[in-house]
């Protein structure tokens, strides 16, 4: 009797302002890759900019992962501490779990956007996994 494991394909979109302006659009993409024994994080994080009255999007991230069910996995884009612009950019951290094969639980993806140590935006996923 063949086993059915379904791929599960999620995609959130958030949108977030911080208290002084500053909007972010966040997009996040989780896929179960069963012949590889895998799933994908696609992440995209763009800052929401106004230019001639008209708001359009500068994408400032797009990480990517891969990881094993049952295994977290995390991701930093942007400057290190050390560099002198790092509380003037924005960078991106990602924080993905999948549950282990054959466990109904949820898949998680966070995505925090900072400048320096302060977090400006920060955004959730979850969804249900079921795999038989």
């Amino acid at each position: 009797m063949k086993q059915l494991i379904p791929i599960f394909v999620a995609t959130a979109w958030a949108v977030a302002v911080n208290a002084v302006g500053a909007g972010y659009s966040t997009e996040a993409t989780m896929t179960r890759q069963p012949d590889k024994g895998t799933y994908e994080v696609v992440v995209r994080v763009a800052e929401l900019v106004e230019r001639n009255g008209k708001v359009t999007e500068k994408v400032i991230s797009q990480p990517r992962l891969t990881s094993s069910p049952g295994v977290p996995a995390s991701l930093y884009a942007g400057l290190q501490p050390g560099n002198r612009d790092y509380k003037k950019e924005p960078n991106v951290s990602v924080d993905v779990s999948w549950p282990e094969p054959g466990k109904r639980d949820f898949a998680v993806c966070t995505v925090s956007i900072k400048r320096g140590d302060q977090i400006v935006s920060k955004s959730k996923m979850q969804v249900a996994v079921e795999e038989k």
